[in-house]
């Protein structure tokens, strides 16, 4: 509810579809493989691990884990309906593309690593 707040958007649950699982397991696989992690994890990871929010392309919102160079990031746009968040993609980005994007929120903490689970 405070980062809502702060970023002036609704609080809202996060979910992810079958489809959209499929769609990160389908084109993100070697950037999946290299970390040693499922869709799924990766992006339980990153919904309930993000130092950033990021402006997205159109309404959506980027959730990041800010790391020294690769950032792991989940694209998320709220329902038709409004009243929950779904994630849309999820992969690891570069600093040059995400700091293109507008920062909404910032943590103010680099990752070193995965959290081991």
């Amino acid at each position: 509810m405070t980062i809502a707040k702060a970023i002036k958007r609704k609080c809202a649950d996060i979910y992810i579809t079958d489809n959209y699982l499929k769609h990160i397991s389908n084109y993100h696989r070697i950037e999946l493989e290299s970390l040693g992690i499922n869709a799924l994890d990766y992006v339980k990871l990153i919904a309930t691990n993000f130092t950033q929010i990021r402006k997205g392309s159109g309404d959506s919102l980027l959730l990041v884990i800010y790391r020294d160079d690769v950032h792991d990031t989940a694209a998320i746009s709220l329902s038709l309906n409004g009243d929950i968040w779904e994630v849309r993609t999820a992969q690891p980005r570069r600093t040059k593309e995400i700091e293109k994007k507008e920062l909404l929120w910032s943590k103010n903490k680099k990752v070193v690593g995965l959290p081991q689970s």
